[in-house]
């Protein structure tokens, strides 16, 4: 009596063969670091705004705080691509937010403190 062939899973397209990898260590040091730079400019961003508090002068702070959320995700998603596409628009943001607080620092001055 002959058995019958045992297919594999791999060929059916049950399993498949390749998972997720997880961020690498240099990866998460990498994305704790930008964090970290992030955070510091969100601090300095205070600053830079002219303590008037209007729409312009606030687009530096939300453009940072979305950056950092944007690199969040770099820890949670599963595919390289999108990890990649995540850290990638976070440094968008982030740059965006940067030349928001040097136009910022050229209309209201160093400190904020603009003249009658």
């Amino acid at each position: 009596m002959n058995p019958e062939p045992i297919l594999d899973a791999f060929v059916l397209d049950i399993l498949s063969p390749e998972k997720p990898a997880p961020p690498f260590r240099d990866e998460l040091a990498r994305v704790k670091m930008f964090v970290g730079i992030q955070v510091a400019f969100l601090a300095l961003s205070v600053f830079t705004g002219g303590f008037n508090f209007k729409l312009w002068s606030m687009l530096d702070s939300a453009l940072l705080i979305q950056s950092i959320g944007v690199t969040a995700l770099v820890l949670v998603l599963d595919e390289d691509k999108l990890r990649r596409l995540a850290f990638r628009v976070a440094v968008v943001l982030y740059l965006l937010g940067l030349l928001d607080m040097g136009i910022n620092v050229l209309i209201s001055g160093v400190v904020g403190w603009q003249t009658p």
